[in-house]
């Protein structure tokens, strides 16, 4: 090669972006796979800049990564039920995880000895583990939401999964209904399902001080939710938020506050559009019904939800909140209201119903992310997005200032293009 080519290509090196299906609608922005070769993972944390866990839910495997690059083996491997939306579902760290190492999971546990998954579904847990440095031991306290023992449905759907610990130092999760109907479905006023709502529990996993409820309601903080992939706290007012899966109709996005009744299975979306009303509900002392802050019509699966604010794709976003599903494989994003207690939508949207197709895909950030069973901001401030399908955690991240010598070899090929075309002109 003559020594203006080899300029050339040396600059196209440099510059040279992986290509990639999964798409932004920001140009400023761009995606990268960030940990691949995963088994369906369902949900990611962070312990440190650029290190944190990572689990699978039909293995039930608990993965290291630390900058980018996976623990050659897991360091826990639990003994699964994965049948349908069974498995391993949630993990959230203890707010003092750098010094007790304390790590929450929840999951389907199975009848089957050891880490075999498979097997006969016993119930679904929450379990405390602790981090030693190299894994995750001494599985002590847990508590059960649902079980096979409890004589009524069993799902295997609606599980729920998501945790998350608090401003207040609380451990929160979501459970869905596993196809029961008792009092958290507002079905019933004397006859407890143990599940379909929000839980609020202390790191010791007992019912969370200050919860709204007592007796059987006592670990919940809200109820009446049918399925729930979503559970994010809005970093500026620290109010909860979900996701709530409909049936044919009306996915949702709430607001969360204490003693909150979400409806179901008498209300689905805005009261105004369901036949049953509030009065159907079953109010349990200290409850309350609202609406849900925005609702797609036609179901999306919806899944996890991030707010945006202090990430690194600047303060344009700060009022910004994403959301994941698992129809479509897209990203929505949405933009809170100054109170930050609903959104700012015009035109179709003002009735906070995505009635259409066109409507919904109006709100489209992003496509090609598969199932999406996670979202999580990094301290780089980049967004990590949890392909289960893919077997794919994506980094979502400005796109990188040219460095020095990019910039260099940049220029040095712009200089031997110019000689090669006086060359040819001459």
């Amino acid at each position: 090669m003559k020594p203006n080519r080899i300029l050339i290509a040396l600059a196209s090196a440099f510059v040279a972006v992986p290509a990639t299906a999964q798409t932004v609608s920001d140009p400023n922005l761009v995606v990268t796979p960030y940990l691949t070769g995963l088994s369906e993972p369902t949900g990611m944390v962070f312990s440190g800049a650029g290190e944190g866990f990572v689990i699978e839910k039909a293995t039930g495997q608990v993965k290291r990564f630390d900058g980018g690059v996976l623990s050659a083996a897991p360091v826990l491997d639990l003994a699964v039920n994965a049948d349908s939306e069974r498995g391993l579902l949630g993990i959230a760290l203890d707010p003092d995880f750098a010094n007790n190492g304390y790590t929450y999971l929840y999951y389907s546990s199975n009848d089957q000895p050891g880490a075999v998954d498979g097997g006969t579904w016993v119930d679904n847990r929450v379990v405390r583990y602790q981090w030693d440095g190299s894994a995750l031991v001494g599985a002590g306290l847990s508590r059960t939401f649902g079980a096979a023992s409890d004589g009524q449905a069993t799902g295997p759907n609606h599980d729920g999964g998501p945790l998350v610990f608090g401003p207040d130092g609380k451990l929160y999760g979501a459970t869905g209904d596993l196809n029961r109907s008792a009092l958290e479905q507002n079905s019933s006023t004397t006859v407890s399902s143990n599940v379909g709502g929000i839980y609020r529990l202390n790191t010791d996993l007992t019912p969370g001080t200050g919860n709204p409820f007592g007796g059987a309601q006592a670990p919940f903080y809200a109820y009446g939710v049918r399925n729930s992939f979503g559970l994010a706290f809005d970093p500026v007012t620290e109010n909860l938020w979900d996701t709530e899966n409909g049936p044919g109709s009306f996915d949702e996005i709430n607001l969360v506050a204490s003693g909150f009744n979400s409806g179901w299975t008498q209300i689905m979306g805005p009261d105004s559009e369901d036949p049953q009303d509030v009065d159907d509900l079953v109010a349990l002392p200290g409850s309350a019904y609202s609406d849900p802050e925005f609702s797609f019509l036609r179901p999306i699966g919806i899944t996890a939800l991030q707010f945006l604010h202090g990430s690194s794709w600047g303060s344009s976003y700060d009022d910004a909140v994403i959301v994941g599903d698992n129809n479509t494989g897209r990203l929505f994003l949405l933009r809170l209201n100054a109170t930050r207690t609903g959104f700012v939508l015009g035109g179709d949207l003002a009735d906070l119903v995505a009635d259409t197709t066109a409507e919904r895909n109006s709100l489209s950030f992003g496509t090609d992310f598969n199932v999406v069973t996670g979202l999580q901001q990094g301290a780089d401030g980049a967004l990590y997005v949890v392909a289960l399908g893919d077997g794919t955690v994506y980094r979502i991240a400005p796109v990188p200032e040219p460095t020095t010598w990019t910039t260099l070899a940049m220029g040095l090929g712009l200089l031997g293009f110019m000689h090669l075309r006086r060359r040819r002109s001459a």
